[in-house]
């Protein structure tokens, strides 16, 4: 049995969500329609939460980080405003995933799912030991990477897609593929999530984010990895 908080102030999509995947058996929905009673369930346990960012008494978003003091789990952002600097705000502070209003069920269901995998693969993985390249230092102990003489805090979601391409340097991912590998299910053509946590891990990685020479994007192949800052073959 699946845990769910569903913050949602909309008692339409509330109630419509709820059923909906309560009618799969192996969910249980615990509904919020404010950030107060969000907060309220801070001592209970759940599999994943589902935020939206406009609440009558608070920005999801900024929910989004007191709701991360208690919960470790996935956090999924839903919202009709779905700009470019909306996802990058939600994910950057610590959301896993966003989708965006009116969505589909069952896209959400395999959202959801996807996350709960990502999950129980990290628990399954392999730890993963400390790493020095180039261009920075990561301590896979405290999630943060060391910069010249700076230190970033890599959210959940940029700490395993950097070491993935740690694992596998040199190695092209498309957009496509690396939600397949992080989330565990396809990206169902949207991959925005994506594109917001790599801007964001490059925010970190990279001396000059805007000029990146170690996760780089190549046009027809994908992002790279290359931890001497060459260029990629």
């Amino acid at each position: 049995m699946f845990r769910v908080l569903l913050v949602e102030d909309d008692p339409v999509i509330r109630e419509t969500t709820r059923h909906f995947l309560e009618a799969q058996a192996s969910f249980q929905v615990v509904c919020a329609s404010t950030g107060e009673e969000a907060l309220g369930h801070i001592e209970e346990t759940f599999d994943v939460i589902l935020m939206d960012i406009l609440l009558p008494d608070a920005n999801g978003v900024d929910l989004c980080q007191r709701l991360r003091s208690w919960f470790h789990c996935p956090i999924i952002f839903t919202s009709c405003l779905d700009d470019t600097d909306t996802i990058v705000r939600a994910l950057d502070l610590g959301g896993d995933d966003f989708l965006a209003k009116p969505y589909n069920n069952k896209i959400l269901l395999a959202r959801i799912m996807a996350n709960i995998r990502r999950v129980q693969m990290d628990s399954a993985e392999p730890s993963f030991s400390g790493y020095r390249c180039a261009a920075f230092a990561l301590d896979s102990d405290s999630h943060n990477v060391l910069l010249e003489g700076r230190t970033a805090h890599l959210a959940d979601m940029e700490y395993r897609i950097l070491t993935l391409f740690i694992r596998h340097p040199g190695a092209y991912f498309t957009a496509n593929e690396l939600y397949r590998k992080i989330w565990g299910k396809e990206s169902l053509g949207d991959v925005r999530t994506v594109q917001v946590h790599i801007h964001n891990l490059r925010q970190k990685i990279e001396p000059d984010p805007s000029r990146p020479v170690y996760l780089r994007n190549v046009w027809g192949k994908g992002y790279v990895f290359e931890p001497d800052g060459s260029e990629p073959r």
